[in-house]
């Protein structure tokens, strides 16, 4: 393993390390383990089923971007739905392990089982989050306008709430930005390739690649059925929501706290940012990010909001490290049999 991996490797587990140190500093570990034995556990087998739908969604609406980069070539060969399967579930197996990874082992193994270009489908996995971020803070902003009653309070959870008005512009800019440089990049690797020869062998493979690489990216641009791709999308999030509403009942906090399904809409968006924070699966910034809203928000205790947190949370890694490689074996079976 190279040098610079490693050395991400051990920074992503010292942050994580941090992040839990600050979530049970000042929690009594022995009744978080007891309230974690107390847990009720007849919630799960449905919150199995709907993360399993959440990710084939999630693949088959890759699918459409694998597909619009596609048209107009020769290329007859049908897109296996057990493959992109597959390559999602490994590919959130890997992140389980180290972060980002599963970016990568995912439009590999696709590229590999399709003799598609891998750097086409990288591009495709960018705009992907790219498209998810956006929605992301759509939600967000929906969430703090209209699902919480101080938005001030929300504002506090992430320590925004000295901001002035135009650092919320800050986002939004770098995404215009990021469109402009794509747009740029695409027109100059255009013109490279109109030319007849780049002696260089080298030059052209990267030109090659490249081009590859922003075809996927600008996919988006070529979906034929936008309904479809933002009706997946729809179900990919609620079926986060969803995720994050279920465990309200192993603890009986839906009586209790009173949290409902637009609390779990909340509750998501900070989950959103725990999991984009580059730890491994997660870990550390996941927990202290949930138990922090659900005491601020809720006014749950910080310990019965950590079991909450810790309960989650090892329940997706754990369901995500089991069944990754299942539906690789199912996969694999499949293509043996065709």
């Amino acid at each position: 393993m190279k040098p610079k991996r490693v050395l991400n490797i051990l920074v992503s587990i010292v942050v994580a390390g941090l992040f839990i140190w600050l979530a049970i500093r000042n929690i009594d570990t022995s009744e978080l383990w007891q309230q974690i034995r107390g847990v009720t556990l007849y919630w799960l087998p449905f919150f199995i089923i709907i993360l399993l739908i959440s990710h084939y969604l999630r693949a088959e609406r890759w699918r459409l971007l694998l597909t619009s980069t596609r048209t107009g070539t020769n290329e007859s060969q049908e897109i296996r739905r057990s493959t992109l399967f597959a390559g999602v579930m490994m590919g959130y197996f890997f992140n389980s392990l180290i972060p980002r990874l599963g970016e990568v082992t995912r439009p590999v193994y696709v590229a590999r089982q399709h003799q598609m270009s891998s750097s086409n489908l990288i591009g495709t996995i960018v705009i992907e989050r790219l498209f998810d971020m956006a929605t992301m803070l759509f939600l967000m902003m929906f969430a703090a306008l209209y699902l919480v009653q101080d938005a001030a309070v929300f504002q506090s959870l992430f320590g925004t709430e000295g901001w002035p008005w135009y650092f919320y512009l800050l986002l939004p800019g770098l995404f215009a930005a990021a469109a402009i440089g794509i747009w740029i990049t695409r027109k100059v690797l255009i013109s490279l390739e109109k030319k007849e020869q780049i002696s260089n062998a080298m030059l052209a493979g990267i030109v090659r690649k490249a081009r590859s690489f922003s075809d996927g990216i600008v996919s988006i641009r070529h979906v034929d059925n936008w309904p479809l791709f933002l009706l997946l999308t729809a179900g990919i999030w609620f079926g986060y929501v969803l995720m994050a509403w279920l465990p309200f009942f192993m603890m009986n906090m839906q009586e209790i706290y009173g949290l409902g399904l637009s609390d779990a809409v909340v509750v998501t968006m900070v989950s959103s940012v725990g999991v984009s924070i580059p730890t491994p699966a997660g870990i550390g910034s996941y927990h202290l990010l949930i138990q922090q809203s659900l005491s601020i928000l809720y006014q749950v205790p910080a310990v019965t909001a950590l079991t909450y947190a810790t309960v989650a949370h090892g329940v997706t890694v754990a369901a995500v490290l089991v069944l990754g490689p299942l539906t690789l074996w199912w996969d694999k079976a499949r293509t043996l049999n065709q």
